[in-house]
């Protein structure tokens, strides 16, 4: 398991977050442009091999940090500028005064694929100026039927809702943005019998892959604040559908729930930059929902909701168990749970869940097993997972497993086989952890191994005040 270190004391609250403070970032000597968006800023940038890096501030700094702290980042504080060198790409937080959020995106060389270029198509418009939403459908429908890859150079293309057959590949470059048009939600209403609203929908699709160093923006918060709950929409929603991939893309201001697999199979989401909305509501992270064989790995995650809920919710009548899904090597925030199966557990069974080597940032709750509908979920494994910050939300707890039934009618469900091993906790959270159950025999086999708080081995739940009503519990 990687080592924490204490990098920096924040010696003080420091500057409350100004509105777009101006940073000047260099990696060697080169400028790289930091970008704002919401209430924090972002650098994206190539990283073939260690390089050092500046921060310059428009403010006095009282204090840094910089996580994920298993990677030993140690930045160096002269004046209004931090230094640091970064060895390996991944996804970085830059915490300045402890309010300031500069997140750092290292990336890999991106290789241009061969494709048709989407401006060779009549009517598209790169300029953000107007919507082309069926000039780019022609061109996604056209390059499917043909096998080809779609390409989307440098610019805004203002769409409303768009569908991806089976075999279709778009790319996006780095500057190209996928942006929900918010002069209407009309455009992304439901038109079959999966009633949720969506911005990129692909249903009862084969082999479609999404890749490229560009983005997709949901207009989420533009949305939400013009039409309400009716702006409540999926940025990505895949349904009924196989051999998808999601890959180093952005998934930007989604108007609720950022990416929603339901009940698919054999799914990939890589180095995904999810960058939601932190003070809009309801915005989840990924969202597997009765699906099976999907694999979340080396991706970024800022949400207002749930960074990862396993679920299995019934949406529409789509409803299947949950099974072989992964969680590996992510960087997650969020102001709810992080790492987490429910709340919505309507299938039979829902299994074989790991989640690995994932740091997480700020979480109100770092491990969350909840199952309210009946379900039967077993063989669910935390190992060497990192956890650094509690976010002051309602729970406030390191972990929460509970058994409960939402409606007088629903069945109790069960949880077995949960092994947390080698997993850390930078601090303790506030409040004591819960393992709960209304009944005997729905909690079993809860197992601890190696579980580390504040550098103490804890083999025994009074060391960290652990609740159990109706649970089978071990530490080792």
């Amino acid at each position: 398991m990687r080592r924490f270190a204490a990098i920096c004391s924040l010696l003080l609250p420091g500057l409350a977050w100004a509105a777009a403070p101006n940073y000047e970032v260099r990696m060697g000597t080169a400028a790289l442009s930091a970008e704002p968006f919401k209430n924090y800023h972002y650098v994206s940038c190539t990283l073939a091999e260690s390089a050092d890096f500046a921060v310059t501030a428009p403010f006095d700094l009282t204090g840094v940090e910089i996580s994920p702290r298993s990677r030993l980042v140690e930045p160096r504080l002269e004046g209004r500028t931090v230094r640091f060198r970064l060895h390996e790409t991944g996804h970085y937080l830059v915490r300045l005064n402890d309010t300031a959020r500069l997140f750092i995106f290292a990336e890999k060389t991106a290789v241009r694929p061969d494709g048709d270029n989407i401006l060779s198509y009549e009517g598209v418009d790169n300029s953000g100026g107007r919507n082309v939403t069926k000039s780019v459908q022609r061109a996604i429908d056209a390059c499917a039927k043909k096998g080809r890859t779609l390409i989307f150079p440098a610019g805004e293309y203002l769409c409303g809702q768009l569908r991806l057959p089976s075999h279709a590949r778009l790319y996006l470059e780095a500057g190209a943005v996928l942006r929900a048009d918010a002069s209407s939600t009309e455009p992304f209403e439901s038109s079959d019998e999966v009633k949720t609203r969506r911005f990129i929908y692909v249903k009862d699709a084969r082999d479609v892959r999404i890749w490229g160093p560009g983005a997709i923006n949901g207009n989420g918060r533009r949305l939400r604040e013009r039409f309400g709950d009716k702006a409540r929409m999926r940025l990505v929603l895949a349904v009924n559908s196989a051999d998808l991939r999601i890959e180093n893309v952005m998934l930007q201001d989604p108007g609720s729930w950022n990416t929603q697999i339901l009940k698919c199979r054999d799914v990939v989401i890589r180095n995904v930059k999810l960058m939601n909305d932190p003070n809009l509501s309801n915005t989840d992270g990924f969202d597997p929902d009765a699906s099976r064989n999907v694999l979340i790995e080396d991706c970024f995650a800022y949400c207002s909701d749930d960074n990862v809920a396993v679920k299995t919710t019934g949406y529409s009548g789509y409803l299947d168990d949950a099974e072989g899904i992964t969680v590996r090597g992510c960087v997650f925030l969020t102001k709810k749970s992080s790492l987490k199966v429910g709340t919505e557990t309507r299938g039979e069974r829902m299994s074989n869940i790991l989640f690995e080597d994932n740091d997480v940032l700020e979480a109100d709750r770092g491990m969350a097993l909840y199952v309210s509908d009946g379900t039967c979920l077993e063989n669910v494994r935390y190992v060497n997972n990192r956890f650094e910050r509690n976010h002051p939300d309602s729970k406030r707890m390191m972990f929460h497993f509970t058994v409960n039934a939402r409606r007088s009618e629903t069945p109790l469900g069960t949880i077995r086989n949960v092994e947390v091993r080698d997993c850390f906790f930078l601090a303790p959270f506030p409040k004591a952890p819960e393992i709960k159950a209304p009944e005997a025999g729905h909690l079993e086999n809860i197992v601890f191994e190696n579980l580390t708080v504040a550098g103490k081995a804890i083999l025994s739940p009074e060391q960290i005040g652990l609740k159990t009503v109706n649970a089978c519990v071990q530490f080792k």
